[in-house]
């Protein structure tokens, strides 16, 4: 089991270049294929916001405006490619082939709806971690691969790791998106040479059913520990959890996503948003 074909979306250089180098870092470790997506956004879509009570030639520079913008970040989105590519001596091919190899692919629409799409013919995206300077935009990617994509994503962090899946903690809560995470990451997983599995009370079956987590992860031949860790508030387990992958030196963290409601983690808190808020390494994610 591996991954052969990874998606990096890339709108925003600025926020974007972690996330793109962790996917080539990625596709170098499994050999696999990397398609890098662009989207541009078409002015036009701009006009049912911005047109109401607003005259013709008012409209003409709003959209002329977004299509300068568009073009700007479309050219510092290439020169960030490009770069990277370089630096990494990485082989461009558009069709597939054995090996390690990487592709510009362009679309238009919103970023994070065209994304999602892409997304449901990859086995893994990755994607930047929401991030205060462009928290509506990123958090909407992350969101929109996690629900719609239909495939396991990593976050990166905003500088890339120097490795990805050495040292894995897994965050164990007997929940169905867990045991979906756990079955993508077999990949890291088999070749990790740490696993470490943290249950904490009060997430659903966790504590019953980890020893038999451990015996899944065995099936396969890959050995790991297995730790309980307090907490009852949501925030307070993403913090613990936190707490434990940094004294575990991991460099990725497997969990699922949203195990409780989208609205109710964001009107009361919850582990999957404290854990994408403030986790240092990568997050392999999936619902």
């Amino acid at each position: 089991m591996t991954y052969a074909n990874i998606l990096a979306p890339l709108s925003d250089a600025k926020i974007a270049g972690g996330a793109l180098e962790t996917a080539l870092l990625i596709g170098r470790k499994f050999s696999a294929h990397v398609d890098v997506l662009h989207v541009k956004t078409d002015p036009r879509q701009i006009i049912p916001y911005v047109g109401e009570g607003l005259s013709g030639s008012l409209v003409d520079e709003v959209v002329a405006a977004a299509a300068t913008d568009s073009g700007k970040r479309e050219n510092a989105a290439n020169a960030l490619f490009k770069s990277l590519i370089e630096k990494n001596g990485v082989s461009l091919v558009e069709t597939p082939k054995a090996g390690f190899s990487v592709a510009w692919r362009e679309d238009n629409g919103r970023d994070d709806e065209r994304a999602a799409v892409w997304a449901r013919t990859a086995d893994l995206a990755v994607a930047p971690r929401p991030q205060m300077s462009a928290e509506a935009s990123t958090t909407a990617m992350f969101e929109a691969l996690v629900f719609e994509g239909g495939l396991p994503v990593i976050l990166a962090p905003t500088q890339a790791p120097n490795s990805i899946g050495e040292r894995i903690l897994i965050g164990w809560n007997g929940g169905a998106e867990c045991a979906r995470a756990i079955a993508s990451a077999m990949p890291f997983l088999e070749t990790a040479s740490a696993v470490r599995i943290v249950s904490m009370p009060g997430w659903l079956d966790g504590l019953a059913s980890l020893k038999r987590v451990q015996e899944r992860l065995a099936w396969r031949n890959i050995a790991s520990e297995a730790i309980e860790v307090s907490g009852d508030a949501p925030v307070e387990i993403g913090r613990n959890l936190l707490e434990a992958a940094g004294e575990f030196n991991a460099d990725l963290i497997v969990m699922g996503a949203y195990t409780q409601s989208r609205i109710r983690q964001m009107i009361l808190g919850g582990v999957t948003r404290h854990v994408v808020s403030n986790a240092e390494c990568c997050l392999f994610l999936e619902r």
